[in-house]
């Protein structure tokens, strides 16, 4: 064989055995990737992807950013995703925030970002995935993610993102949200205590709450502990807003995360927090329909019987209190004051102590 022919053979060679796998076609200036293998990439560098999505009602793909820094030295992959909720903003400023105190010099193994998962939903302003055409529904990602269905775009979607580029290139994963829309939340971690790699990096983010919690199928802190990689549902504040201390101490919570697992040189931050841990919560619902006041706020320790919510007819007549269900922690709040019945208007977590699955030890 000659060896222009042998260059060529193990060009192609390469160009098959190749992991990730380029269209090779540019969008915005960036190459564009249908499948992410952080292993086959170049070591002491940052590459910035689009991770091509399903088609839209138009033909076009959906494109997700995606930031891989990858360290000289071998290392733990870690994952830290963000928007699976299109109208969840802070989680989406805090990966533009962790990117700029991150150095390919300073980490072993890689670190992944995924700069808003649900672009059709993030451009609509929805939590769920928003349909194109004459359709008004949304899908929640969040509940799908390893399911492993293609029939509607929403579930080719998922399937497509969660095989093709999160489930293979994570060891450990930090999955970012934020609260509901019209409810105020604190920093508010969810996490499996029965995996004592999960406690600890619920511990590492400095989160106001941590509720120890089984989990919920289809997300992808759950589809990821459900195959063993160690995952945390990181809620950072309300939605559709930036708060900067938030977006601030969430940064430092990733970033103690990176260092203790080693996939980052430096000194954790002290949070300076004392967290409360919880695993079972209430949510109080309006009963009737009016004018909601708050007479509570995000973190406020309340007992049995204390007065939370006190709900006027249009008059100014007051039609209902609502008191507390349990001693414990208020961990949401409504802040629309207008209510119907049936509507969320916050949530009190405790820690009981007959839990047979999320304890403290």
């Amino acid at each position: 064989m000659s060896k222009t022919l042998l260059l060529t053979f193990l060009s192609l060679t390469t160009i098959t055995l190749a992991k990730t796998e380029y269209t090779g076609g540019k969008y915005l200036g960036k190459d564009i990737i249908t499948n992410l293998d952080v292993n086959d990439l170049e070591s002491g560098k940052t590459y910035e992807f689009f991770f091509e999505g399903v088609e839209n009602s138009l033909g076009n793909p959906w494109y997700i950013p995606v930031t891989v820094i990858k360290g000289n030295e071998p290392g733990k992959r870690f994952l830290i995703n963000s928007g699976v909720h299109g109208n969840e903003l802070n989680p989406i400023l805090t990966t533009y925030k962790l990117k700029e105190k991150l150095n390919p010099k300073d980490i072993k193994g890689t670190v992944t970002i995924v700069h808003g998962m649900n672009v059709p939903g993030l451009l609509n302003n929805n939590r769920g995935y928003t349909f194109g055409g004459t359709s008004e529904n949304t899908s929640d990602l969040n509940r799908q993610m390893n399911a492993g269905k293609i029939t509607n775009s929403d579930q080719k979607y998922s399937t497509l993102v969660w095989n093709n580029l999160l489930s293979k290139n994570a060891d450990k994963v930090i999955d970012l949200h934020t609260s509901g829309r019209g409810s105020q939340f604190p920093l508010f971690v969810y996490a499996d205590f029965r995996n004592p790699d999960i406690k600890k990096m619920a511990e590492l983010t400095g989160a106001d709450i941590v509720k120890m919690d089984n989990g919920e199928n289809g997300s992808v802190e759950t589809s990821f502990v459900q195959m063993g990689v160690p995952s945390i549902t990181f809620e950072l504040g309300s939605s559709e807003t930036q708060e900067a201390l938030i977006i601030e101490r969430a940064t430092n919570g990733v970033i103690n995360n990176l260092i203790y697992w080693d996939n980052l040189t430096g000194k954790e931050v002290d949070p300076k927090t004392k967290t409360f841990y919880g695993n079972s919560w209430s949510r109080v619902r309006a009963e009737k329909g009016g004018f909601v006041e708050n007479k509570v706020k995000v973190m406020d320790q309340v007992k049995k019987d204390d007065v939370l919510f006190i709900q006027y007819d249009s008059f100014g007549n007051v039609v209902k209190e609502y008191k507390s269900p349990n001693d414990g922690v208020v961990a949401s709040v409504k802040d629309y004051p207008y209510s119907e019945p049936g509507d969320s208007l916050g949530r009190v977590i405790e820690y009981d102590k007959n839990d047979k699955d999320q304890i403290l030890k």
